[in-house]
């Protein structure tokens, strides 16, 4: 700023005298030298304003600028007339340069401590509300999804006109195909599928068949609730499985035998073979097929002391095979005994265990087990006609073979014994080769052992194969290509 821009007004009254002259001389020079501090000051002033123009925002420096330039400009014209009115100038300068001092300072301040505060605070605060945010929306999309899934489970299928009807999802194990059917109901279905032969082996072999039947199937109930109860287990009676088990030895067995032997195979049954391995669903074999065999090994003349059926059945059917016999021990056809004609074995007019000697009602049971689903036609078709063709190919005649295939357990074993499910595989594969199996074996007995029947023994030793069949004979992935070597 020039010297030559700034000017001074002087009253009036100083105009008047001479004296004044030198006086206003002394003022001039003085008021120079004071615009010459207040110009220094004004450019301090400047370079400080110009920092803080640069740390405020542009809003408040478009607001702020106008009004801080006029300031600046009235401050120095103010300054200069109330020093040349007053008389204590450089009092009057003196404050003004402590008050300006005290302003530098305070406006100093704050910016230090904004450029101080600047990076951290509005980091802090910025990031503050973010992460509030974040934590609300997590919390209220978790609500929300639980909401929404369980609206969605609880919302009912609607159907409309113009409106599809909604379809209920549910997320769980397997097995994903549900079926109404239990272990309950399975095993009750049995049960009445084996009532027509009990009716049968009553009929012909009197009321001690019904006896033999009771003690087999009280003992084997009895001693799976009496395993159960001292090892503190789940009780099981009310499955009907140990009731399956009771029916199916009683049938496997001479209506002759001691009921003691009866209780001592079906204890063995029960408690040896099926609870000792766990229970239902853990025994690897069939427990009345086991209890018949050990039976066999322990008492083989018991288990072989056969008697005549009942003759009321062969006048009836105009048969005199079996009309001169009374009910006393002799040997069955298959023990190379009495011969009989194709409707003899297939009504049941014939000697044998209690179970097996009437074709007729045994096919009544496993057609009622066919209805229900609860057995599959491929085991028992597929191990009668093996042992049909094996028979046939080792020496029996073609003529002889429809009696051969109603003769002894055949039937029995394989419709109601066979297609046990938990010792039979499981997938088709494996279920063929079992009863191609379980066929080659009975056959070979009849013709090459020294036993008359060997149907529970081929069953036996099948159900110890069945956890390699069910290895090797595993079913192909629906899609999945073969791997190319």
């Amino acid at each position: 700023m020039d010297e030559k821009d700034l000017k001074v007004e002087v009253p009036s009254e100083l105009e008047k005298g001479t004296d004044i002259d030198t006086k206003e001389n002394e003022v001039v020079s003085e008021n120079i030298e004071e615009v010459k501090e207040v110009a220094t000051e004004n450019v301090e002033e400047t370079s400080t304003s110009e920092e803080i123009k640069k740390e405020r925002p542009a809003r408040e420096r478009r607001e702020r600028t106008p009004r801080e330039a006029r300031e600046r400009s009235e401050r120095p014209v103010r300054e200069r007339s109330s020093r040349v009115a007053s008389d204590d100038v450089s009092t009057s300068s003196e404050t003004v340069e402590n008050s300006e001092l005290g302003e530098e300072v305070k406006t100093e301040r704050p910016v230090r401590e904004r450029r101080e505060r600047a990076p951290r605070e509005p980091r802090e605060r910025s990031e503050r509300p973010a992460r509030e945010r974040r934590e609300r929306s997590t919390e209220t999309g978790d609500a929300s999804e639980g909401r929404t899934t369980r609206e969605r489970r609880e919302r009912p299928a609607r159907g409309g006109r113009n409106e599809e009807p909604q379809m209920k999802l549910f997320v769980g194990s397997s097995p994903h195909i549900r079926s109404e059917a239990t272990v309950s109901t399975v095993m009750r279905d049995v049960v009445i599928a084996l009532i027509p032969t009990l009716l049968a082996g009553i009929y012909f072999f009197g009321f001690r068949a019904l006896l033999v039947t009771l003690v087999s199937v009280i003992f084997a109930v009895g001693s799976e609730y009496i395993y159960e109860k001292l090892t503190h287990r789940p009780i099981t009676i009310k499955d009907y499985s140990a009731v399956i088990t009771g029916m199916l030895l009683a049938f496997n067995v001479p209506v002759t035998i001691p009921y003691w032997m009866v209780a001592l195979g079906s204890m063995f049954a029960i408690i040896i073979v099926k609870q000792l391995y766990g229970g239902l669903g853990m025994n690897f074999m069939n427990p009345a097929l086991a209890a018949r065999a050990a039976l066999m090994a322990s008492f083989p003349t018991a288990m072989a002391n056969y008697v005549a059926p009942n003759s009321g059945i062969s006048n009836l059917i105009n048969s005199s095979t079996y009309s001169s016999l009374d009910a006393t021990t002799f040997a069955t056809p298959l023990s190379k005994g009495t011969q009989v004609n194709f409707l003899e074995a297939f009504i049941g007019v014939r000697g044998g265990c209690i179970g097996e000697v009437s074709t007729i009602c045994l096919l009544i049971g496993a057609g009622y087990l066919l209805y229900r689903g609860v057995i599959q036609l491929r085991i028992p078709l597929v191990f009668i006609s093996t042992t049909a063709v094996v028979l046939a190919l080792t020496g029996t005649p073609i003529a002889k073979l429809p009696i051969q295939l109603l003769m002894g357990g055949l039937i029995l074993g394989a419709f109601f014994m066979a297609t046990d499910y938990v010792s039979a595989p499981v997938n088709r594969k494996a279920q063929i080769f079992f009863a191609i199996g379980c066929g080659i074996i009975t056959a070979l007995i009849r013709n090459f052992g020294n036993l008359p029947e060997g149907v529970s023994y081929s069953i036996l030793f099948m159900n110890i194969l069945t956890p390699l069949l069910e290895k090797y004979c595993v079913p192909k992935v629906f899609g999945e290509g073969r791997v190319k070597k």
